[in-house]
C-alpha cells in the first residue's frame, strides 16, 4: 500500500512510466496522442502519433481507426482495408500519424477567476491582479466490475502531470494544490499532479480532489503561458499486482487468530458466569433498597421543588395573561356587536351612530318645509302683498312699461334707470327671500346634524372600551384567585406528604450503605473476574475483530480494486484501434497555447509532433534547467 501511495503522489515515477518500454520480440505499438485545447480546456483538434516497432519481418500488421494517415519518419507505403493496415515495412519500424475526432479517455475543464471572480482570458490580458487557474480532468474510461460481492464502477487508472512556466518579473506570490512550483529566480516551472477517477475507483478520503489542481499568483500584467498536460494509464505496474497477492497468506492468519481469540473469550466468560450466581442473590437485595431509596429520594427532591416553585412563581405567566385579556375582550366584542360581522370598534360606531342620527333628522326636507314655513308667515304674506302692489302700480303706468319695452331693444339706458332698476328688484324680492331662507335652514341642520353624530359616535366607543376594560379586569383578577385557591389547597395536602417522605428516604439511605458494606467483599472476587473476561473480550472485541473486519472487508475491497485497476491499467493497450497480440502504451499530450497582448501564437502542437525531440522531453528539460539555477 505505501508503494502504491507513493506512486500516486511521485512525480518522478509518473515520468519513469511515460517512458516505459516493451520487449522486443512483441509487436509493439507506442501511441502518443497530441490534443490542442482551447485555452477553457475544450478540444480543438487531436493528432495521434504512433511508433510501430516491428519484428523484422517484410510486412507490418496493424489496425488503426485514425483518418488521413501518413507516414511521418519514412517513405514506406501501406494499403488498408477497413481498419486493418499493411505497411512495407521492409524491417524498419514505422512512424505514422492521423487525426481523430472520438473522445479522449481524459478531458479537461479549465475556469480562470480573477480577483475572485470568474472571468475569460479576453478580459483578464494585460490587467493587474490576483489570478486563479482551476484544472479540472475527468476520467471518461469508466468500467463496472463485479467485486467482493456486489458490483464497483472502476476507472482506468490515468495519471496527469500538467506544467506551465510563469516569469517571476511580473507574476509572483506563486501558490498551487496538488503539485510543486520550482523556482530559479527568473522564472517559476509549475507542475501539477491529478489522478481523476481514482477517487470514485477506490473511495479512499485522502485521494477526493485529486482530479483538480489549482493554480494562483498575483501579476502586474496578466498573460496566458502555454501548458502542457500528459497523461498515461501506468499508474500500477505488475510488480504492484505481485505485492497484492501476498494478502492472501495475511487472511488466513488473521482467521487462525479469530479463532484462537473466540474459544479464550468462551472460558473466560464461564468464569465470570460461576462468580456472578455467587453474587447474584446479594446484588438482588442491593440493587432493590439502592432503586427504593432513588425513588424516594428523587420523590423527595421533586416535590419539594415544585412546591418551593409553585410558591414563588407569580400567579399567572406572561402568556396566560394574555390569553385572559383576550378572552375577556372576545366576550365583550360578541355581545356588543353581535352577529353584524363587524369586530373594528370605528366602524361600528359610525354605523350605528348614523342609523340613530338619521332617524332624528331629514335633511332632505329641511329646506322644502323652511320655505313652505316661510310663505304662511303673515309676515311675509303682507310684504309679498305690498310688493305686489308696488309691482302693480308699475305695471299700470304705460308710460313705465312703453319704456320697459324699449329695455328689450337698448338694454344699456335700463341698467341705471331708477324706476327700471326698482321695477326689477321687486320682480326678484320674494324669490331671493325664499332661496336665501332654504339655504340657511339647510346649512344649520347640516351643522346640528354632523355635531350629534360626532357626539353619538364617540359616546358609543366609549362605552365600549369602559366594557372591554371592565372585563378584562374582572378576567385577570378570576384566573389570579383560582391559581392562589388552587395552589393553597395543593400545599395543605402535600406537605404533610413530603415530611414522611423525607423520614423515609433517610431510612433507606442508611440501610442502603449498609448493603454497600456487606457488597464490597463478595465484588472483590467477582471485579477481578469481570476485568479479566472484559480484558479478553476487548483484546477480542476491538482488536482481533476489528482487524479481522477491516482486514476482510474494506483492506480486502480495496485489495481487489486494486488488482482490477491494475488490470485496467496493463490491459489498456492504446487508444487507437490495435492488432491482436500487439503490445501497447499510450500518454496524452494536451496542449493550450500561450496568449499575450491579444494575439494567440499557434501551431504549438503541429510543430511539436514533427520534432525529434518529444514535447515531453522538452518539458523535463525546462524543469532540469530550473533546478540548475536554483
Amino acid at each position: 500500500m505505501k508503494k502504491f501511495i507513493k506512486k500516486i503522489m511521485g512525480i518522478g515515477v509518473v515520468i519513469g512510466l511515460l517512458l516505459e518500454t516493451f520487449p522486443v520480440w512483441a509487436l509493439v505499438k507506442d501511441e502518443t496522442i497530441y490534443a490542442k485545447l482551447e485555452n477553457n480546456g475544450q478540444v480543438n483538434k487531436v493528432i495521434v502519433s504512433e511508433h510501430l516497432q516491428g519484428t523484422g519481418e517484410d510486412k507490418t500488421f496493424d489496425r488503426s481507426k485514425l483518418d488521413e494517415i501518413k507516414n511521418i519518419n519514412g517513405d514506406e507505403k501501406y494499403t488498408k482495408d477497413g481498419n486493418k493496415l499493411v505497411w512495407e515495412s521492409n524491417g524498419k519500424d514505422i512512424y505514422y500519424q492521423g487525426q481523430t475526432k472520438e473522445e479522449l479517455p481524459i478531458s479537461l475543464k479549465i475556469t480562470y477567476y480573477f480577483n475572485g471572480e470568474e472571468s475569460t482570458i479576453k478580459d483578464m490580458l494585460g490587467k493587474k491582479g490576483n489570478v486563479k487557474i482551476v484544472f479540472k480532468y475527468t476520467n471518461n474510461d469508466r468500467h463496472e466490475q463485479y467485486i467482493n460481492g456486489k458490483y464497483s464502477v472502476l476507472y482506468t487508472p490515468f495519471v496527469v502531470a500538467t506544467t506551465t512556466i510563469l516569469s517571476n518579473s511580473t507574476n509572483y506570490n506563486i501558490k498551487v494544490t496538488n503539485g510543486k512550483v520550482i523556482g530559479n529566480g527568473t522564472q517559476s516551472v509549475i507542475v501539477l499532479l491529478s489522478t481523476p477517477g481514482l477517487y470514485e475507483s477506490l473511495g479512499i478520503d485522502k485521494l477526493k480532489g485529486m482530479d483538480t489542481a489549482e493554480i494562483t499568483f498575483d501579476t502586474d500584467s496578466f498573460a496566458l503561458s502555454s501548458i502542457y498536460s500528459v497523461a498515461t494509464p501506468k499508474l500500477i505496474d505488475k510488480s504492484d499486482l505481485e505485492m497484492l497477492n501476498n494478502f492472501d497468506g495475511i487472511y488466513n492468519s488473521i482467521n487462525t487468530l479469530v479463532d484462537s481469540s473466540n474459544k479464550l473469550k468462551s472460558g473466560s466468560n464461564q468464569l465470570l458466569n460461576g462468580a456472578t450466581q455467587l453474587k447474584d442473590g446479594l446484588e438482588k437485595l442491593k440493587a432493590g433498597v439502592d432503586t427504593a431509596y432513588n425513588g424516594s429520594k428523587l420523590l423527595t427532591d421533586t416535590l419539594s421543588y415544585k412546591l418551593s416553585e409553585s410558591a414563588n412563581a407569580p400567579l399567572l405567566t406572561d402568556e396566560q395573561r394574555s390569553d385572559a385579556l383576550a378572552d375577556a375582550k372576545k366576550g365583550v366584542d360578541k355581545n356588543f356587536f353581535g352577529n353584524s360581522g363587524i369586530t373594528d370598534i370605528n366602524t361600528f360606531a359610525n354605523i350605528v351612530a348614523k342609523q340613530k342620527v338619521d332617524a332624528q333628522f331629514d335633511l332632505s326636507s329641511v329646506e322644502e318645509d323652511t320655505i313652505d314655513n316661510l310663505r304662511k308667515d303673515e309676515n311675509i304674506i303682507s310684504y309679498k302683498a305690498n310688493v305686489d302692489a308696488m309691482i302693480a302700480a308699475y305695471e299700470s303706468d304705460e308710460t313705465f312699461m312703453a319704456k320697459l319695452a324699449g329695455c328689450q331693444t337698448d338694454p344699456n339706458p335700463c341698467k341705471i334707470d331708477r324706476e327700471i332698476v326698482s321695477y326689477n328688484l321687486l320682480k326678484n324680492a320674494i324669490n331671493t327671500l325664499e332661496q336665501t331662507a332654504g339655504t340657511v335652514a339647510l346649512n344649520t341642520a347640516t351643522e346640528a346634524y354632523n355635531g350629534v353624530l360626532a357626539s353619538t359616535e364617540e359616546t358609543i366607543k366609549e362605552t365600549y372600551n369602559g366594557l372591554v376594560s371592565t372585563a378584562q379586569i374582572t378576567a385577570v383578577t378570576t384566573a389570579e384567585e383560582t391559581v392562589k385557591k388552587a395552589r393553597e389547597t395543593s400545599a395543605e395536602l402535600l406537605t404533610p406528604l413530603l415530611e414522611n417522605l423525607t423520614k423515609l428516604t433517610s431510612g433507606l439511605n442508611e440501610i442502603n450503605n449498609g448493603m454497600i458494606s456487606l457488597d464490597t467483599g463478595t465484588s472483590t472476587l467477582k471485579d477481578g473476574i469481570a476485568a479479566l473476561d472484559n480484558g479478553i473480550y476487548q483484546f477480542n472485541s476491538q482488536g482481533i475483530s476489528k482487524i479481522s473486519d477491516l482486514v476482510n472487508g474494506d483492506v480486502k475491497t480495496i485489495e481487489e480494486k486494486l488488482k482490477a485497476l491494475g488490470k485496467l491499467s496493463v490491459n489498456y493497450g492504446t487508444f487507437d484501434d490495435s492488432e491482436a497480440g500487439t503490445e501497447g502504451a499510450t500518454k496524452i499530450i494536451m496542449v493550450v497555447d500561450e496568449v499575450s497582448s491579444n494575439e494567440t501564437k499557434i501551431n504549438t502542437v503541429d510543430k511539436n509532433i514533427v520534432d525529434a525531440q518529444s514535447l515531453w522531453d522538452k518539458i523535463k528539460e525546462e524543469i532540469n534547467k530550473a533546478k540548475n539555477k536554483k
